[in-house]
């Protein structure tokens, strides 16, 4: 390609987003977009660093993730990875900006668990510019999700401009794509994602300093502390007066008990995450809750916390099985339990392309799942249905006697189109010689022949009736089969003769 008429020799410029043209000797040279060698590192929480790519999309470098997680009774891992236990029964900031920048803070609320003496983590708060998102779990039998939005209660799959809900079954998940925060929430647990990028050296709270340096972690507002329960202290709320837990130096020693599910983190069960992942922090807290609850379950959440955490760095664990039933999940749905699935439980999410698919996409979470091929019917539907991308006026099959079309309409949470249902109305009018039937599995029954049908010119007659005008014609009605056919008989008549004329 000659580009010597418009452009001087040497010329660049850009052809696409990873490739450059250059007019040289006349000619145009294509030629891939230099990107400098990313640097390894090494993060002090332990887990991988990911690649963080520029805006074009053509080069990377590695960064640490902020990632803070919180379980049990309770035990914290900072964004560095600095591991404690806190048993404060109040309100508490697990992280706050140094500097106002984002809007963005989160609350934890702890009380006392009902099964046992010790603390529990009860919900947090997530607040985002405008909005104040409240994620707890209530427990009646059956374990349920729920989620405020500005005090108002929300469906499992809310979705609006800035902000993106949705659930595994199990967990809650809040997206807020414009600074690239991801936060999960069950029943005791939660974590905390945040891009190094933009909250590097930018927290503060419970969940520590991002900043790749433990040695920071447990500071207090204009202090530092080398003890990390003090620290978690002072970062209460203040909404109203709360006490400091007693010092774990005076509290009695632990009870020996069977701690053997603990041993599972340290199994092949985990082999393929354990050069990821350390277990360290996770068995040590698991120790911990079942010697003071006497309770071989309460070693589950430390278990759970510790496949979610390889999960976040891309292995996934199907831990569930090995418990011997003593982990168990309760779902609101009847679907598939699942560790290893795509963390999108409505995946009607994704049919659309938009800044929340890359945050979801490749990502694993436990939950519960519609079965292989189907998908949840709606938002608000705990149904599962074929997977099909439906167009609108397309006939969408549901039930046998229910007709629904998708619609214009769309829900105003999901922006998703609904669906037009109506019953199926059957039409048990029969033509003459046929009785309607019902047929057992079907909405509408059918018209089947009983008896046989004569047409003659301007009228119809079942079988039996003599056609008037012509008493020389009968008709007999023969079975074959489920068909009824009728047979014509004439009366043949011998000649008109004079002699037979005159008898």
């Amino acid at each position: 390609l000659a580009c010597s008429y418009l452009w001087s020799d040497g010329k660049t410029w850009k052809k696409s987003a990873c490739r450059i043209a250059t007019c040289k000797d006349g000619k145009v040279t294509i030629s891939a977009v230099l990107c400098p060698t990313p640097e390894p590192i090494v993060c002090a929480n332990n887990l991988p660093p990911v690649k963080v790519y520029t805006e074009d999309g053509c080069c990377f470098h590695y960064e640490c993730q902020c990632l803070c997680y919180g379980w049990g009774d309770p035990h914290y891992l900072t964004f560095d990875g600095t591991y404690y236990s806190f048993q404060g029964s109040c309100s508490y900031w697990l992280v706050k900006e140094v500097f106002p920048r984002y809007g963005f803070s989160v609350m934890v609320s702890n009380g006392k668990c009902t099964e046992s003496y010790s603390t529990c983590i009860q919900s947090i708060t997530v607040f985002y510019n405008q909005y104040k998102i409240y994620m707890r779990q209530h427990a009646n039998n059956i374990f349920t999700n729920v989620v405020l939005v500005n005090d108002k209660t929300v469906s499992h799959a809310f979705q609006n401009a800035e902000i993106r809900i949705t659930t595994t079954g199990i967990t809650s998940v809040l997206l807020i794509p414009k600074i690239k925060a991801k936060i999960t929430f069950s029943a005791r647990t939660y974590s905390i994602l945040l891009p190094f990028s933009l909250f590097g050296s930018h927290t503060q709270g419970q969940c520590g300093k991002c900043n790749n340096n433990r040695g920071d972690d447990c500071i207090v507002p204009g202090t530092r502390t080398e003890h990390c329960q003090q620290m978690a202290h002072e970062w209460h709320t203040k909404d109203d007066y709360c006490h400091p837990p007693p010092d774990p130096s005076l509290l009695p020693t632990l009870p020996h008990w069977d701690t053997t599910i603990c041993d599972i983190m340290k199994s092949s069960v985990f082999e393929d995450c354990h050069g990821v992942v350390g277990f360290q922090s996770f068995y040590t807290a698991c120790v911990h809750d079942v010697r003071s609850s006497r309770k071989a379950s309460e070693g589950c959440l430390s278990l759970q916390m510790y496949a979610l955490s390889c999960s976040q760095a891309g292995v996934c664990v199907d831990w569930r099985s090995s418990t011997g039933g003593i982990c168990g999940t309760h779902s609101f749905i009847t679907t598939v339990k699942n560790s290893c699935n795509s963390c999108v439980f409505n995946h009607k999410f994704i049919y659309s392309r938009n800044d929340f698919t890359g945050m979801l996409l490749n990502r694993r979470l436990e939950g519960c799942y519609c079965p292989s091929g189907t998908t949840l019917l709606s938002a608000y539907s705990n149904e599962c249905v074929p997977t099909c991308v439906r167009s609108v006026g397309e006939v969408v099959p549901r039930f046998p006697c229910e007709k629904c079309v998708c619609s214009m309409r769309k829900d105003p949470v999901t922006f998703l189109h609904l669906l037009d249902c109506e019953p199926i109305h059957c039409d048990t009018n029969c033509a003459p010689g046929y009785v309607y039937q019902v047929r057992p599995g079907e909405c509408c029954g059918k018209c089947v022949q009983t008896h046989c049908v004569v047409n003659l010119p301007f009228i119809t007659h079942i079988l039996g009736v003599e056609p008037p005008g012509d008493p020389c014609v009968t008709y007999r009605c023969v079975r074959t089969g489920s068909q009824f056919l009728t047979v014509e008989a004439r009366t043949k008549c011998r000649p008109l003769t004079p002699a037979t004329a005159s008898r």
